[in-house]
């Protein structure tokens, strides 16, 4: 099972976060017949348990231990997201940012980083103006002979290309790729994304029969240009290089110009209609 959260990280936080918050009521509602509370079990180990019958303990007891487990598996998740994020943004206080943030840049450097080796600023830009081409035209036909069931994962020679196409934020970005190839029709790609949903569609309706609180998270199709864009917000970028001392004076030179911009903006057109209203007069 911690082996399906860490290859479906976001799904499983989301998972998690519905257990933990499914536990957290039932616990809550037991406490409540001793008007005790989720605080009260800090002091678990002076007699707290003693007023409440053997099913309530029981009950207590199982909850803190899922409780327990939840946090560590939620730990496993975000340790893995902040290792990458740490290594291509070694000035970055992750801390602040929400999960499915740090998710989208852990894609992003997944696949476009995959040795992960620290990213500036500019590179970033880069890869917005133009997303870099990871795969060539033969790797992008070996991928999607290897989705659509004509290969193994095996098969595949390229080693960055099996670790792309096992998970599923990464997936989209090779599909994204591959309709940017001239020698590839969207047709074939667009079947292949159809059969895949539809099995997509299939295990979800299993895990919902077997994973209490398994609530379907697909990732939508998305090209690499909006996704980059989207992963690499400028709020993001902040915080990504929230301790670079040349990002953040650059940003500020940037906020300048743009303010001094703005300040001389009435003052020009101002000047441009004198210069219309003078051309004007000389006719």
């Amino acid at each position: 099972q911690l082996l399906t959260f860490t290859k479906r990280p976001y799904v499983g936080w989301k998972l998690l976060m519905q257990q933990e918050k499914e536990v957290k009521i039932e616990l809550k509602y037991t406490l409540m017949i001793h008007d005790d509370s989720l605080e009260s079990l800090e002091h678990v180990d002076q007699g707290l348990l003693e007023k409440y019958s053997p099913t309530e303990q029981q009950k207590i007891t199982r909850a803190v231990k899922d409780l327990r487990t939840i946090m560590a598996v939620k730990q496993v998740i975000q340790t893995q997201y902040q290792e990458v994020l740490r290594r291509a943004f070694p000035n970055g206080n992750f801390n602040e940012l929400p999960m499915i943030k740090q998710e989208q840049a852990y894609t992003a450097v997944m696949y476009y980083d995959p040795v992960l080796k620290p990213c500036q600023a500019e590179t970033i830009e880069q890869w917005q103006a133009n997303p870099p081409q990871v795969f060539s035209p033969q790797e992008h036909l070996q991928g999607l002979a290897y989705l659509s069931g004509q290969l193994s994962l095996d098969q595949l020679e390229n080693h960055h290309l099996q670790r792309v196409l096992k998970h599923d934020g990464t997936k989209q970005l090779f599909f994204g790729e591959c309709k940017a190839d001239p020698t590839i029709k969207n047709s074939q790609i667009e079947k292949i994304q159809k059969q895949l949903k539809e099995q997509q569609a299939k295990d979800d309706q299993y895990r919902k029969a077997n994973i209490g609180h398994y609530q379907p998270l697909n990732y939508k199709p998305v090209s690499p240009d909006y996704y980059l864009k989207t992963a690499f917000s400028d709020a993001i970028m902040t915080v990504l290089y929230a301790r670079d001392e040349d990002y953040q004076r650059q940003k500020q030179e940037r906020g300048l110009k743009e303010t001094e911009w703005e300040m001389t903006k009435k003052q020009r057109q101002h000047q441009t209609r004198n210069r219309h209203e003078d051309w004007g007069m000389h006719l």
